[in-house]
């Protein structure tokens, strides 16, 4: 699993959570999925909550950081509504990357319509987390076995990672 039973976004234990899902397609290198957000997250009547397009935006940008073999937190996170997103109509989410630095990574995301019309975007950065600094954080979360099984995936994902940038350079 990516994340821990209970995380707010994808965790299947949380009772209040979202329940996505953050697939990430090899072929574009992206994080791609359509989703209908429950009438539980209405913010105006009959439209999803702004915080909440934010949350799924963050989760599928560090979903995304992840998928290419980084452990990440949110640095900045910055939305624009271009218009009101209906609760309970699927609509498409899209995150890809835009920089990789030495300790960041820059992202973008948006959020359409079946028939493709903007809904949202958001763009942003995150702090890539050292291997010695997430033992520190998490060390009384994961076992040394999580901990290492963690780090196999991660490397795993980084050379995925670069096999696409290359794919999508030479493409």
């Amino acid at each position: 699993d990516l994340h821990h039973s209970n995380c707010f976004g994808c965790g299947s234990a949380n009772q209040k959570g979202l329940h996505a899902d953050f697939p990430f397609h090899t072929e574009s290198g992206e994080v791609r999925f359509t989703y209908a957000v429950p009438n539980d997250f209405e913010g105006a009547p009959g439209f999803v909550h702004g915080g909440v397009l934010a949350a799924l935006l963050d989760e599928a940008q560090g979903t995304l950081c992840y998928h290419v073999g980084h452990f990440v937190m949110t640095e900045q996170l910055h939305m624009k509504y271009h218009k009101a997103t209906p609760l309970g109509k699927p609509v498409t989410f899209r995150a890809w990357l835009t920089a990789v630095r030495k300790r960041r990574l820059y992202s973008r995301a948006s959020i359409h319509l079946e028939s493709g019309e903007l809904l949202a975007t958001s763009s942003a950065s995150w702090y890539v987390l050292p291997e010695r600094m997430l033992g520190k954080i998490f060390a009384d979360r994961f076992s040394a076995e999580d901990s290492e099984r963690n780090r196999i995936i991660l490397e795993a994902n980084r050379k995925r990672a670069r096999e696409i940038r290359r794919r999508l350079r030479n493409g």
